[in-house]
C-alpha cells in the first residue's frame, strides 16, 4: 500500500504553532500520536515470569515510544535540539517544547496584537495566506491564555492589579474581527466591500464560517476579472499579483490600497 509522507518544517523556536499542528500529523501518520497524549502510556517492564505476548507487547510498547520520541527530536533544528535529547521519554518531551515555546510567548504577548494589526489582505497575496496568518497568530496568543509571565524582577504582586496578570483567550467575535479589519474597503474590491457592509450580522458567526465566505468572495472577484483560480488576487510587498491567465490582478495589476 503505497502512503503520502508529510514533510515537516523543523521546529526553529520561533514557529512552534505551525511546527506543533505538522508534527501531529506525522506522528499520526506513524500511529503514535497517542503517546503524547498521554493514553498510550508506557508498559511497565515485565515479570521475571512473563509470558512471551506480555514481554513481545512491552517490546512494541518501547519501540513506538522511541519512535514517538526520534520523531519529534529529528523535527527540531539542531540548535535547539540538544536542550531536549536528555528527555527519554516522548510526551515529557512534547510537553517541555510546548511550555517553553509558551513562557517565551507570555513575554512578547503585546507583539502578537501588533501582528494581528497590522496584517492586511492586500499584503498576502490571497485569502488562503491572509487567513492562516491571523490564525496561526490567534493560536499563538491563546496559547498564553493563564497567568501572565512576568519580565519584572522585583515587581512587588500587591502592587499589580490580578487582573493584568491574567492573560485571557481572544473570543471567537474578536477572532472575526481581525479576519475582517484586514479587508480592503474600495469600489475595486466590491465584493469585499459589501462583505464588510455585512460585518454586524456576521459577528454571530463563527471564525470558520467567515474564512469560507472570504475564499467564496475572493472566487467570485477573480471570476468578474477574468483570472485563473490560482492566481493571486493582490500584489504582495516585493511581488506582483494577477498572473495565470495573463490577466491583470483588478484593474491596476495589483489589490488596490
Amino acid at each position: 500500500m503505497s502512503s503520502t509522507t508529510i514533510t515537516i518544517t523543523q521546529c526553529n523556536g520561533t514557529n512552534y504553532t505551525q511546527w506543533a499542528t505538522e508534527m501531529a500529523l506525522h506522528l499520526e501518520q506513524k500511529q503514535v500520536y497517542g503517546i503524547i497524549k498521554g493514553y498510550d502510556a508506557k508498559l511497565e517492564d515485565p515479570a521475571a515470569n512473563a509470558t512471551a505476548t506480555e514481554k513481545a507487547a512491552f517490546k512494541d510498547s518501547m519501540n513506538r515510544h522511541g519512535v514517538a520520541r526520534s520523531t519529534i527530536l529529528l523535527g527540531m533544528d539542531l540548535r535547539i535540539q540538544a536542550e531536549y535529547t536528555v528527555l527519554d521519554d516522548a510526551k515529557t518531551l512534547g510537553e517541555k517544547l510546548a511550555s517553553a515555546y509558551k513562557s517565551k510567548l507570555k513575554l512578547n504577548i503585546s507583539e502578537i496584537r501588533e501582528d494581528l494589526w497590522r496584517i492586511k489582505l492586500q499584503d498576502c497575496g490571497d485569502v488562503n495566506n491572509y487567513t492562516s496568518r491571523i490564525n496561526r497568530k490567534m493560536k499563538d496568543y491563546n496559547l498564553c491564555a493563564g497567568p501572565r509571565a512576568s519580565s519584572t524582577a522585583g515587581t512587588d504582586a500587591a502592587d499589580t492589579d490580578a487582573s493584568a496578570k491574567t492573560i485571557t483567550k481572544m473570543s471567537e467575535q474578536e477572532h472575526i474581527w481581525y479576519l475582517l479589519r484586514g479587508i480592503p474597503r474600495n469600489d475595486e474590491l466590491k465584493v469585499f466591500l459589501g462583505l464588510m457592509m455585512e460585518k454586524n450580522a456576521m459577528m454571530t458567526a463563527m471564525p470558520d464560517e467567515i474564512v469560507t465566505k472570504l475564499v467564496e468572495k475572493e472566487a467570485a472577484i477573480k471570476r468578474e476579472h477574468g483570472l485563473a483560480p490560482e492566481a493571486l488576487l493582490c500584489a504582495k510587498k516585493g511581488g506582483k499579483g494577477g498572473g495565470g491567465n495573463g490577466s491583470k490582478a483588478g484593474k491596476g495589476g495589483k489589490c488596490p490600497r
